[in-house]
């Protein structure tokens, strides 16, 4: 079942052991950019002068019993990172918008008879307006 996406990546699910590809957490952080005064005499005055494009950071689990080769899925999500071009972030219904992965960084979980079985993925992406 699909859940969301990242460009051409494809969030899904499977209840009967099929492809699996799952977030299994997403950070979206929001802040505001002020400018501060100083006030002779008196506290600092703060002038807000524009809100900052969002960033989220997504963590990914790959794991081949998902139906996934981990290596070239990670190749392909990596890939998003070097093309630089802006895709859509949707998940669970929600389109967060357009966003740019900034950096991907991969940790090899397991190994099993010489071949990755497990790979989890931290990726950081910025807002793109």
């Amino acid at each position: 079942m699909h859940i969301g996406s990242l460009g051409d990546i494809v969030f899904e699910v499977s209840a009967f052991g099929g492809r699996t590809v799952t977030p299994a957490s997403l950070t979206r952080e929001r802040k505001a950019r002020f400018e501060e005064h100083q006030v002779l005499g008196d506290l600092p005055r703060l002038e807000f002068l524009a809100p900052e494009l969002a960033t989220a950071s997504l963590s990914i689990h790959l794991r081949a019993d998902m139906g996934v080769d981990p290596v070239k899925e990670a190749d392909r999500i990596e890939a998003l990172c070097v093309e630089g071009k802006a895709h859509q972030l949707i998940l669970g219904g929600w389109n967060f918008g357009m966003y740019v992965l900034e950096s991907a960084s991969q940790v090899v979980r397991h190994t099993v008879k010489d071949k990755i079985f497990s790979v989890d993925l931290k990726l950081s992406l910025k807002e793109y307006k």
